[in-house]
């Protein structure tokens, strides 16, 4: 049940505590990955061409960032002039 807004007794988790479930969770993962990490030359050796490459283009995302298209806007033709008046004041004449 949630609290109510006037509610005295408790705040609440505080901002960016983190669960201690998922803080156990991410230990245990880390740690499973880890021991798996060491062996992943030794297995990839083992599988065949086509197998081999499959599982490094899989795990290249985790290493490498994908890249990103980015669009231009291409508005050469759509340009606001400016326009300069030159005057002159006859000062640069005088000797």
């Amino acid at each position: 049940m949630a609290f109510k807004s006037n509610n005295k007794l408790s705040t609440g988790r505080p901002k960016g505590a983190v669960n201690k479930t998922t803080a156990e969770t991410k230990e245990l993962l880390q740690k499973i990955v880890s021991k798996e990490l060491e062996g992943i030359a030794e297995r990839l050796e083992k599988l065949d061409n086509k197998e081999r490459i499959d599982a490094v283009i899989k795990l290249l995302p985790y290493i490498v960032p994908r890249q990103t298209e980015i669009a231009v806007d291409n508005k050469l033709n759509q340009f606001t002039p400016i326009n300069v008046n030159l005057i002159e004041d006859g000062s640069a004449n005088k000797q």
